[in-house]
């Protein structure tokens, strides 16, 4: 996961963190119970809120706005659309279009009361700020559980900010040719890709590294997985040993073993990232099940007679960007023909026609420049190039007009 704006990913990181720490209890509820009048609803609730009002589908009553604090809220199936929405994240998470879209997404799919929704990724990861964004949302999200399922492919798994993702599911659900890990933070510098403390030296990047593994942590132990198990997956220096103690399983560093601890199995050493197959992430807590199919899935989580949707709104935008691309490529070779076009000696409404049509793609690059920021486009020069044709246009339309 790469950055550039050290003083703003210091911010993100701490205000995502404390986000994730107030609403680490939310849950679904689709049993409504008044606590004054003990009245019974069953339905969902959307991310739709109003002044203390939030808009509730029930079976009893229809569309409702009710005021949820005065409602006990039970997590259960009860007046449920019975159908799964699943969305993909099957590449890098690069760009804000594609983190708008899935955050459009989730939001659309939460609000469509479904049983769950299912996350299915395979990516080596994004930029760090955007999979905090998605990370936030999914955190915070209170009206319907969301699922992981890692699948296994050509970025093997749910690596880097991926994991992050992963971990900040209900559940996480890997196949079995699958992994889930390597989450340091990257820096993008001169020489390429690196992580933070050889770029930012090592006072700096602790407090980076610092930040992010309590995240990281935060994330786990809000599910019942091993926090220090998380924090192994970003920082090569920590050491992670499973003991036994009492029956109880404990993951710790080995300085804090006590003598009367069973060392059981040594999970992370120093130098090296944790990344864990799926048969080991189970093991250890951090994944729920190994399963080799979204029919093994579905039937595990009893949603097998449930209808499939899947929402493309990531691909879809991923589309855009390229066609986007496209249409910028073709005004440019256009402008460039209209330019050797205006070398020539012409008729006067002919270069005005030139001019016109040259105004028009600066007005469209200027558009494209502005709505989509992941161009890199910088609206400005084409607003000079665009103020310059006009100045030419409105000088040849006058002396037209004074020599009538």
């Amino acid at each position: 996961m790469a950055f550039t704006n050290i003083q703003k990913l210091q911010a993100v990181i701490l205000t995502v963190f404390l986000v994730i720490f107030v609403f680490g209890s939310a849950c679904p509820g689709d049993t409504f119970t008044n606590r004054k009048t003990q009245e019974v609803l069953h339905g969902y609730a959307t991310t739709r809120s109003k002044g203390g009002q939030t808009t509730v589908h029930t079976q009893e009553k229809g569309v409702l706005t009710l005021n949820l604090s005065r409602w006990k809220i039970t997590g259960d199936r009860s007046g449920r659309n019975n159908k799964v929405i699943i969305l993909t994240l099957d590449d890098h998470l690069g760009l804000n279009i594609e983190r708008q879209a899935l955050e459009q997404a989730i939001i659309k799919s939460i609000n469509q009361g479904p049983l769950f929704i299912l996350i299915e990724i395979n990516t080596p990861g994004g930029r760090l700020d955007l999979v905090q964004r998605i990370c936030g949302l999914i955190t915070n999200n209170k009206n319907c559980r969301v699922f992981a399922s890692v699948k296994g492919g050509n970025y093997r798994g749910a690596i880097s900010g991926g994991a992050a993702i992963a971990i900040a599911c209900d559940k996480i659900f890997m196949s079995d040719n699958s992994v889930i890990g390597a989450a340091a933070l990257v820096a993008i510098s001169g020489t390429g890709p690196k992580e933070v403390k050889k770029v930012y030296g090592e006072v700096l990047g602790e407090k980076l590294v610092s930040a992010w593994r309590a995240q990281l942590a935060s994330l786990a132990e809000r599910h019942g997985r091993p926090g220090i198990l998380a924090m192994a997956m970003a920082d090569r220096d920590i050491e992670v040993i499973e003991v036994s103690e009492d029956n109880r399983r404990l993951f710790i560093d080995p300085a804090n073993k006590r003598p009367q601890q069973n060392t059981v199995h040594v999970w992370s050493k120093k130098g090296a990232l944790l990344t864990l197959t799926a048969q080991d992430a189970v093991k250890c807590g951090i994944a729920d099940k190994v399963v080799n199919s979204r029919r093994e899935l579905l039937r595990h989580l009893q949603a097998q007679d449930a209808q499939i949707v899947t929402n493309n709104d990531l691909q879809n935008a991923r589309m855009e960007l390229k066609r986007v691309k496209g249409q910028i490529e073709r005004i440019r070779k256009s402008l460039d023909f209209k330019t050797q076009q205006l070398e020539y000696e012409h008729p006067t409404p002919k270069v005005l026609k030139i001019l016109r049509s040259a105004r028009s793609d600066f007005q469209t690059l200027i558009r494209l420049a502005k709505k989509y920021p992941d161009l890199q486009l910088s609206a400005r020069p084409f607003e000079d190039e665009l103020n310059s044709i006009e100045a030419a246009y409105d000088k040849i339309k006058r002396t037209t007009r004074r020599r009538r």
